[in-house]
């Protein structure tokens, strides 16, 4: 009989999330796998399950927020499907949100129009990639203060790809709004009111954020 090769795939952690993850394992008698699903659980569920209003605390660096970062970026090593993982921003002024018309269609998210401003990110640092889309798309400069949401998108026409979409509520820094990039209109419109404009699903972790600003 001949034996089975298996794929292994092994990734490095930060040495104060490793002497915590070995902790945990101690304390909960639990193997480190499964403490990490269960960390990515954990921080999945924390943030469909807050609608607190978000202030300027920072980004959140917390340890399930790193280990979500190296997840997803294991997910194309692990799967057989192709992953992007795409930045998306929320910029409020107030009660007001930006978004962009598009000036054509996206290859990978069917009937994509009107949207926040977001991109695709080839590395781990997704603030940085996030602040740069928002400037280059809107001409404004904001940063990125939480991740609020993240989600598989189901409109992809390609099946053999998988599109991992995190949201980020950013603040608004100033700058002169102007279409730029992937948009050729840009207008601020009803936090509440995003989904008239918007032709392709909203999360309803989405829709509650909105509800908050």
């Amino acid at each position: 009989m001949k034996s089975q090769k298996s794929l292994v795939t092994a990734f490095s952690l930060p040495k104060e999330t490793l002497n915590l993850l070995n902790h945990l394992q101690i304390k909960f008698k639990r193997s480190r796998s499964e403490i990490l699903r269960e960390m990515i659980e954990h921080f999945v569920q924390s943030q469909k399950t807050s609608t607190k209003r978000v202030g300027d605390e920072g980004i959140n660096d917390s340890d399930a927020n790193k280990i979500l970062k190296l997840y997803y970026s294991l997910l194309s090593q692990t799967k057989p499907k192709t992953t992007i993982v795409i930045v998306i921003g929320i910029v409020n002024k107030k009660d007001k949100v930006i978004i962009g018309l598009r000036k054509s269609p996206d290859p990978n998210i069917r009937d994509l129009h009107w949207t926040f401003p977001s991109g695709k990110t080839e590395t781990l640092d997704f603030e940085k990639t996030l602040t740069k889309t928002i400037k280059d798309e809107t001409g404004l400069n904001a940063k990125p203060i939480r991740l609020v949401h993240a989600r598989l998108i189901p409109d992809s026409p390609d099946k053999k790809i998988r599109i991992v979409a995190l949201y980020y509520h950013c603040k608004l820094l100033g700058g002169q709004p102007k279409p730029g990039g992937d948009f050729k209109e840009i207008k601020w419109v009803p936090a509440t009111q995003v989904h008239r404009h918007f032709t392709t699903s909203v999360a309803d972790e989405i829709t509650t954020f909105l509800g908050t600003l």
